[in-house]
C-alpha cells in the first residue's frame, strides 16, 4: 500500500506550492496524486498557447453550467486545467492579486488572521518580481513576475485613453494600492509560462522524499474513526489504488472537484447525501455554497492595422516571423497572455475603491458571444476589452449529480441574480464605451462590432449582458474559511468535523479577490505549508 506523510490530493497551482514547501524537510515524505498528465504539451510553455489549449480542451475539466436564470437560460461552458499545474498551466497569465482590502475583508468575515497584513509575506515571499524595489514585493521567490515588456499599438493606446479620460497610471497594481490603468504583470520569464509547475514543482523533483504520480484520480476519502488517513484513486488503466497519509491528507484539487470529493466522500449536506444512497461522516452544510465567480463582457472592435494577433495570423508570412521571434528572440505576439493592460475603475457615485477591472486584449474573434473556446481569429484586425465586476454579490452552489465520480457536479453560477451586480455591469459597458471612443484609442478604431451602435440604452446594455456575458475563469468559495461552526474549515484550513484533513486551494476563500485569483491561490498554499510545519513542530516538541 503506497503512503507518505503528506498526501497531496491535486497537482495544481496550491498542490505545487505545498509539494516544495514540505518536502524541504527531508525527515518528511511527500506525494501528489494528479488526476492529469504531466505539463509535457510544448503549447502550454508557450504563453500564446493557452487559446489553443482553450480550444483542445486536451487538459481540461470541461464543465458547464446549468442553465442560467438571469443569461436567458445559457449554460455557461467553465475550463478548469487538468494537468500538473492545474490551471496555472493553461490560464492567461495575468498576475494580479487585487485590492489589499479583499483579504482585510477575508479577516473581517470571520478569517481571522489573514488580513492583508498577514498574507503579503507570502505573496512577498512567492515572488521574483523584474521591477522596482517595494515594501511589497519579493525579489528572492519561484514565480517570475514581470510587467508586458514591449507593449503593442492597441495597448498604448488603451492606456492613454484611459488616462486621459482621468484614471491614474499605476506603477505598480500589485504594489501598495491597485486602482488606475498599467499594462500586465504576467507570470512569463524568458519569453516562456513560468507556472508553478515550473517555478515551485520541477526545482522540487530533485528531492529523493517527493512522490508525483500522474492520471490519479480520487474517489473516495478513507477514515479511521474521525480521522481521514488517506484517499481511494482510479489509475489510467481503471484499477484502484489507495494511498495512506501518516500525518496528514491535502486536499489541493480546486474550487469544483475538492467540494465534489468531499460530498463524495460523506463530507456535506447530510440529508442531501443520503438522497444519493452516501453515508454522511459529517453535516457539513456549506460544502458546495458560497461559489463565486468574475462575471465578464466583451467590447470587440474592427481597428486600423496595428500589430495585432489577427493580422499576424492571417499572413503565413508575419505567422512564420511571429513563430521566430519567439524561437529565436523569445519576444513578440507568443510572450503574451490573455490581456495586456487592465484598468480597475470606481463607476458607481461615492465607491471607495474600484468595482470594475478592464482588460485589453490585442485579437477579435469571430463570434465573440462564443469566447476562445469555440471561436477563431477574426481576418481583420481587431481588439478586445473585456470587464467584469471586481465583488460581486452574486452567489451560486455546487452539488453531485449523483454519487458517480464520472459524473461532473452540477454548477450554479448564479451569475446577475444580485441586484447590486446588474448595476454595476451596466455602468460598466457605459464606461467601455467612453473608452471606446476616447483618443487615442479611437483612433485606431474603424467599428464597434460588439455590442455595437445600436446599443444605447440601458435595455440594450442590459440584454447584451445576458446574451453575451461569460466567466472569466476564477471560481473559488465552495468550502469556505471561517472562526464560525458553519465554515467549512477553520482558519487554518483544516475540515470542520474530522481529523488529518486540509483544503488549500480557491475553494477556502470566503470573498473572491478584485482581479485574477491565482497569485492568491499561491499565497494560499504558501501560508498553509507554513501552518503544517509549525503544527508539525509543535507535535514533536510536545511528543518529547
Amino acid at each position: 500500500m503506497p503512503e507518505a506523510d503528506y498526501v497531496i490530493i491535486g497537482g495544481g497551482s496550491a498542490g505545487c506550492v505545498l509539494a516544495a514547501r514540505l518536502s524541504e524537510d527531508p525527515s518528511v515524505n511527500v506525494a501528489v496524486l494528479e488526476a492529469g498528465p504531466w505539463d509535457t504539451n510544448p503549447w502550454i510553455h508557450i504563453p500564446m498557447g493557452f487559446a489553443r489549449l482553450y480550444v483542445t480542451r486536451k487538459f481540461d475539466w470541461n464543465y458547464q453550467t446549468e442553465s442560467e436564470p438571469e443569461l436567458h437560460g445559457r449554460s455557461v461552458y467553465w475550463p478548469r486545467g487538468r494537468v500538473v499545474g492545474g490551471s496555472g498551466s493553461v490560464n492567461g497569465l495575468v498576475f494580479l492579486r487585487g485590492s489589499p482590502r479583499d483579504y482585510d475583508r477575508w479577516a473581517q468575515s470571520g478569517a481571522r488572521g489573514w488580513s492583508y497584513d498577514d498574507c503579503l509575506p507570502a505573496f512577498r515571499k512567492l515572488e521574483t518580481f523584474h521591477g522596482a524595489d517595494s515594501e511589497f514585493r519579493g525579489k528572492e521567490g519561484p514565480m517570475q513576475i514581470a510587467e508586458v515588456p514591449a507593449p503593442t499599438i492597441g495597448c498604448q493606446a488603451f492606456v492613454a485613453a484611459c488616462e486621459s479620460l482621468g484614471f491614474a497610471r499605476n506603477r505598480d497594481n500589485n504594489g501598495e494600492w491597485f486602482e488606475g490603468v498599467a499594462p500586465n504583470q504576467l507570470n512569463v520569464h524568458k519569453g516562456r509560462r513560468w507556472s508553478p509547475a515550473v517555478g515551485y514543482l520541477r526545482p522540487a523533483m530533485k528531492r529523493p522524499n517527493l512522490r508525483v504520480e500522474t492520471e490519479r484520480l480520487g474517489l473516495r476519502l478513507t477514515f479511521e474513526g474521525r480521522r481521514c488517513t488517506g484517499v481511494v484513486v482510479r489509475k489510467s488503466d481503471g484499477t484502484e489504488e489507495t494511498w495512506t497519509a501518516r500525518r496528514e491528507v491535502l486536499l489541493s484539487a480546486g474550487a469544483i472537484e475538492s467540494p465534489k470529493l468531499l460530498m463524495l466522500s460523506g463530507i456535506g449536506d447530510g440529508s442531501a447525501l443520503q438522497g444519493m444512497g452516501i453515508e454522511s461522516r459529517v453535516h457539513a452544510p456549506e460544502v458546495g455554497k458560497n461559489l463565486q465567480d468574475h462575471f465578464m463582457v466583451r467590447f470587440a472592435f474592427r481597428t486600423k492595422p496595428a500589430d495585432t494577433l489577427n493580422e499576424s495570423m492571417a499572413n503565413p508570412l508575419k505567422t512564420a516571423k511571429m513563430g521566430l521571434d519567439w524561437a529565436l528572440r523569445r519576444r513578440g505576439h507568443m510572450t503574451i497572455g490573455a490581456s495586456e493592460a487592465s484598468l480597475f475603475a470606481r463607476v458607481l457615485p461615492g465607491s471607495e475603491e474600484a468595482e470594475v477591472q478592464y482588460q485589453f486584449v490585442n485579437f477579435s474573434l469571430d463570434t465573440q458571444n462564443q469566447g476562445i473556446s469555440a471561436s477563431k481569429l477574426a481576418k481583420h484586425p481587431g481588439f478586445t476589452f473585456n470587464f467584469c465586476q471586481c465583488r460581486p454579490d452574486s452567489r451560486g452552489e455546487l452539488a453531485l449529480r449523483s454519487p458517480d465520480v464520472a459524473d461532473k457536479p452540477r454548477i450554479q453560477a448564479n451569475y446577475l441574480t444580485a441586484p447590486a451586480d446588474v448595476r454595476v455591469m451596466l455602468e460598466a459597458a457605459k464606461l467601455a464605451r467612453r473608452i471606446a471612443v476616447t483618443k487615442p484609442f479611437a483612433d485606431l478604431v474603424v467599428e464597434e462590432l460588439s455590442p455595437g451602435p445600436a446599443t444605447q440604452t440601458d435595455d440594450d446594455f442590459l440584454d447584451y449582458l445576458r446574451t453575451s456575458g461569460t466567466t472569466v475563469y476564477h471560481p473559488c468559495g465552495t468550502n469556505r474559511m471561517g472562526a464560525d461552526d458553519r465554515a467549512v474549515v477553520d482558519t487554518e484550513l483544516r475540515v470542520r468535523g474530522v481529523e488529518g484533513l486540509r483544503v488549500v486551494d480557491a475553494s477556502v476563500f470566503p470573498l473572491v479577490p478584485s482581479s485574477n485569483i491565482h497569485p492568491a491561490v499561491l499565497m494560499t498554499a504558501e501560508r498553509a505549508a507554513e501552518m503544517i510545519k509549525a503544527g508539525a513542530r509543535a507535535g514533536a516538541k510536545a511528543a518529547a
